[in-house]
């Protein structure tokens, strides 16, 4: 992910919505840090973050299927 945020960064990535989808089983940080490495991009809205702990469970599921809906 590191490598693919780079590369939108060096390309001027912007006016965009996106979405952050962390996995992690105690302290999840990969959210903040993408967050941290999007910042230079211009006009984007960060629409939802969502954090899957360890497994998926049904409100996971259920946040990620409204992510879903609210990119379309």
């Amino acid at each position: 992910m590191r490598t693919f945020i780079e590369s939108l960064t060096e390309r001027g990535f912007q006016n965009r919505t996106v979405a952050l989808v962390e996995n992690g089983s105690w302290a999840p940080m990969a959210a903040k840090v993408m967050k941290k490495m999007l910042e230079p991009c211009k006009n984007l809205t960060i629409t939802a973050e969502v954090t899957i702990r360890s497994a998926m469970t049904g409100e996971n599921a259920g946040q990620l299927e409204a992510l879903a809906e609210e990119l379309k």
